[in-house]
């Protein structure tokens, strides 16, 4: 990809920009509104058909992380062996686009079409969670394995932390773009009747990355054929080796700070939405434009996303490694309080506060991932990025994410207030205890920073 003197290309923007943007909005649908469509089927089924939606929120979380991680490692390893990653990119995205606008297929009405049972709701809720994990295999396929590892492999350390700050906002652009653009789509109107438009919602979400596959193969150069002469097994098992994780210290301390990072936010974020709206109050539902809801996470997600770009730049000119523990100090402030959003009484008093709330966790929530990413990258050896971008997921989401959502599970059941529908049937909603419990994992990151920061230092002296 083409550089200037000065940085990045403006080609190379585009395609971050874009392509990327495209990769998150898919990925923001499934992380973010899933979740609430699944509440959705449960709290919109007929009377005496509710599900345990919390329940089926962890498990389309673990069976998602399972599958992203799987997929990566597999996928990641041939793009190295091939080569040829805009294929994957491309011909990835399309296939990704078509799986996503499925989901506005399945609801209760059609679910019941197909199979005329009495529990339309609950299977309705399989077939999103079966569909998910066939989205997810198409999705990492081409970005977390092709369209990482090419970044990794494209982008010089002198740009990655810039480069990085904007790939980490693209995340919450793409929720803000949802939740203002499109969350009318997937709220009832005030008239009490469900009639929310969540088949349109994936379409128009699916239709866009669809496009943007077909984009990609004008957008992204013809590539160097590098096929490698390494074996696909030598690649697969790479990052695994006990020679190489002893050889790349830095590398696998900075992936355990990441780790223990996303599980913490893995016991409250997948509940967020639901915990914003059933918990804190915050009305979703409504005739105009922007629901209260909408207008939280709106400011939250704008405010935090212009915030955290800052941390990219800082970290080109200061060092990653000095921004390390002030992300990680913002996005523990930013979970304390939200521990007492549902405290305050009035309705005007708890948006504004909120909404400060808001904005200090998306600020660490971003801040975090955009140096410890930056570090990461620095430090897979050449020629494998494919191959580590498997290693990378297997901390980063698929085990983070087959333990988070359980213990925030866990919490909702036992500690979660109830809330009852208009049909009278009860469920219960996320425990607002879940960010007092992500806080303390979060706090378990200092053990792996200080043993990152020593060896740190042992290799400065080493090197006078």
């Amino acid at each position: 990809m083409e550089k200037t003197k000065k940085g990045l290309g403006v080609r190379m923007w585009f395609f971050l920009i874009l392509i990327g943007f495209a990769g998150q909005l898919a990925w923001a649908l499934e992380n973010m509104y899933l979740n609430t469509y699944i509440t959705y089927l449960n709290f919109s089924a007929p009377a005496g058909q509710n599900f345990d939606y919390s329940l089926d929120i962890a498990l389309t979380t673990a069976f998602s992380a399972i599958v992203a991680t799987l997929t990566t490692i597999f996928m990641g390893a041939l793009t190295d062996k091939i080569g040829h990653k805009k294929l994957f990119i491309s011909g990835g995205y399309l296939l990704w686009g078509i799986a996503t606008a499925c989901f506005g297929l399945f609801n209760v009405n059609s679910t019941s079409k197909i199979l005329p049972i009495a529990m339309a709701s609950s299977l309705a809720a399989l077939f999103v969670i079966v569909l998910d994990c066939i989205m997810t295999f198409f999705g990492s396929t081409s970005n977390d394995a092709a369209f990482n590892s090419y970044i990794t492999k494209n982008i010089e350390k002198e740009n990655r932390g810039k480069a990085e700050g904007v790939l980490q906002i693209l995340p919450l652009i793409a929720m803000l773009f949802l939740f203002v653009g499109l969350n009318s789509l997937t709220t009832d109107s005030s008239s009490g009747v469900h009639d929310a438009r969540w088949d349109l919602f994936f379409y128009i979400v699916g239709g866009f990355v669809f496009i943007m596959g077909i984009v990609s193969f004008f957008l992204i150069p013809k590539e160097k054929e590098e096929k490698s002469e390494k074996t696909y097994l030598s690649h697969l098992v790479e990052g695994f080796r006990p020679s190489v994780i002893q050889k790349n210290k830095n590398l696998y301390l900075v992936l355990l700070i990441y780790f223990l990072y996303a599980c913490a936010t893995q016991v409250f974020f997948p509940y967020l939405m639901v915990y914003v709206e059933r918990t804190c109050r915050i009305s979703n539902t409504g005739s105009g434009f922007l629901t209260p809801f909408a207008i939280l996470m709106a400011i939250a997600l704008l405010g935090g996303s212009l915030l955290s770009v800052f941390f990219g730049i800082l970290s080109d000119k200061l060092g990653r490694d000095k921004l390390i523990l002030p992300s990680l100090g913002i996005f523990a402030l930013g979970i304390l309080l939200m521990f007492f959003v549902p405290q305050i009484s009035s309705d005007g008093g708890r948006l504004g506060y909120g909404i400060v709330s808001g904005t200090v966790l998306i600020l660490g929530y971003v801040g975090v991932p955009t140096i410890l990413n930056a570090i990461v990258r620095d430090d897979i050896p050449q020629g494998e990025e494919g191959s580590y971008m498997g290693v990378r997921m297997l901390f980063v989401v698929a085990l983070p994410m087959c333990i988070g959502p359980f213990i925030g599970n866990a919490l909702n059941a036992s500690t979660g207030e109830q809330y009852a529908n208009e049909f009278g049937d009860v469920s219960s909603v996320p425990s607002k205890y879940g960010y007092l419990v992500g806080l303390g994992v979060l706090l378990l990151s200092l053990i792996p920073s200080y043993f990152y920061f020593r060896e740190v230092r042992k290799q400065h002296v080493a090197k006078q």
